[in-house]
């Protein structure tokens, strides 16, 4: 059995990458494959519980920053010097430098550096201090893969890199009536309600700010309309605040990182997805499979946008286009909302499909 070891910045439910990896981990075959994962963060164990059930193993480390670099390297060190892996497969660019690095030295004989943006950063100050770091760390990398061509050809230009898109289980997203139903009652919102959503960490490269200012817009015109936020992250003080002091508390639900995301997407009616950069979005996938309209931002690759249910508009001016896009289709609705999940499947996008790609990328020596 070959033992892989992900690392992670994050592991638990709301971020895009940890639900990439617990997707394949779910279909991998596990006579042949382990999964294991070092992490940054741990403040919810479900995922860790389902990969510790199946044998794996999860590894906290400390928080990733400029103090905390030799200790984390040489507690690396002391790690790998104990457990033996066939393949470390790592998920952070900017920490490969310790990682890779590491892993060459002890012989792990598959090093995997996987791109999943097609940005330095968020912000100028990030991206200077990404730059040098994740071109230190591509150079201990045997594998080069991507989640998109746009996330590939950032990370890997002029170098050879595998894409494996950011598949799911798309029968698990397939639009259910009384799914939606029983959620929605639920959360209390009536049939005549229209819910709009937001998906996701909530970080400044996800522009959720400026998704509140259009649902603003909305709700102005439409007062029954209600937003569910579901995710965590660094935006999540700025958030509230901006929420209170637009008067939007009575028109917003926060559901914090959740783990029945399915269910979540069959109850809304609108996804507001302003991302201001993408490799490939998970969330953006799994709204399309469950014919979950999708308002997202012409600054996102097109690879995403792989069904019928996408509108895409501009956010370098303002919310108005938004408004405008949501009124044209506000009454309307979708009536072919089960068609979502077999035009992601016709799109490559199924993890029944990509799952052997893993596979044969871990067993290349």
């Amino acid at each position: 059995m070959k033992r892989i070891l992900h690392i992670l910045p994050q592991f638990q439910p709301g971020g895009g990458m940890d639900r990439v990896v617990m997707n394949y981990f779910s279909h991998i075959d596990k006579t042949k494959f382990q999964f294991n994962v070092l992490t940054h963060m741990l403040e919810d164990r479900t995922y860790a519980d389902q990969l510790e059930q199946a044998g794996g193993t999860v590894c906290v480390f400390p928080s990733m920053s400029f103090h905390h670099i030799r200790s984390i390297a040489r507690q690396f060190d002391v790690f790998l010097s104990k457990e033996h892996y066939d393949v470390v497969h790592c998920h952070m660019a900017n920490a490969a430098f310790i990682y890779l690095r590491v892993a060459k030295k002890h012989g792990v004989p598959v090093r995997i550096l996987h791109s999943h943006q097609d940005h330095y950063a968020d912000t100028r100050s990030h991206a200077l201090r990404n730059m040098p770091l994740i071109a230190a760390g591509k150079r201990f990398a045997n594998r080069n893969v991507a989640c998109s061509k746009a996330a590939g050809d950032f990370l890997f230009p002029h170098q050879e890199y595998q894409l494996l898109r950011n598949s799911i289980d798309t029968t698990s997203f397939k639009f259910s009536q009384s799914d939606r139903d029983a959620w929605r009652n639920a959360m209390g919102y009536t049939p005549q309600q229209t819910i709009f959503g937001i998906v996701g960490r909530l970080t400044a490269q996800k522009n959720q700010i400026f998704a509140v200012q259009v649902f603003q817009r909305i709700v102005a015109e439409h007062p029954s309309a209600q937003l569910v936020i579901a995710g965590d992250g660094d935006l999540n003080d700025e958030l509230h605040h901006q929420i209170r002091s637009l008067n939007l508390d009575k028109h917003v639900c926060w559901l914090g990182n959740v783990s029945n995301i399915s269910e979540v997407y069959m109850g809304l009616d609108a996804l507001l997805f302003p991302s201001l950069y993408e490799g490939l979005p998970m969330t953006l996938v799994e709204a399309q499979a469950a014919g979950l309209t999708s308002y997202v931002s012409n600054t996102i690759s097109d690879e995403s946008f792989i069904s019928e249910f996408v509108n895409v508009l501009p956010i370098d001016k303002g919310a108005a286009p938004w408004v405008k896009a949501v009124n044209d289709r506000f009454t309307k609705g979708s009536t072919r909302r089960g068609l979502g999940a077999q035009q992601v499947k016709d799109a490559g996008f199924d993890i029944a499909d990509t799952t052997a790609e893993l596979e044969m990328l871990y067993e290349k020596n």
